[in-house]
């Protein structure tokens, strides 16, 4: 087995055990920050012009934001899920014209408001990652 091959088996076993013991506050966190690893990997790809590499992450990073819009609870009618759906559906859409156009500079300004997400949502007190809405 060769390094790079044992350092890729090493990130999945790590991510996999870090998924298995996390809060579902953990696993936002993962998420977001699978999707931000996604969109830089994206960015380095289209400057190497390695069309492959930009596809694969770019959907990734997708496919990553439609996830975390798929835990959001619409039925609910909070107001900070409803814009949270609208946000990522945007950064979904903008994500994939940009990926086409090799548009660095949009795909950059998303990582930053994915950013700034994530960081409101890492300073969530410890004592709430559990809790959950009232019906």
């Amino acid at each position: 087995m060769n390094a790079k091959t044992a350092l890729a088996q090493y990130g999945r076993i790590k991510n996999d055990t870090q998924s298995m013991y996390a809060s579902p506050h953990q696993l936002i966190l993962m998420l977001f920050d699978g999707a931000i690893e996604a969109m830089s990997i994206t960015i380095g790809a289209i400057q190497q012009n390695n069309i492959s590499l930009r596809s694969k992450q770019s959907s990734r990073a997708i496919s990553i934001i439609n996830g975390m819009r798929d835990c959001l609870d619409i039925e609910a009618g909070s107001e900070l899920a409803n814009n949270l759906d609208s946000l990522y559906l945007y950064m979904a859409q903008e994500l994939f014209v940009a990926g086409l156009k090799n548009d660095t500079e949009t795909i950059r300004n998303i990582q930053a408001m994915l950013r700034d997400i994530r960081e409101s949502w890492g300073q969530i007190p410890l004592d709430k990652h559990y809790i959950r809405g009232v019906n």
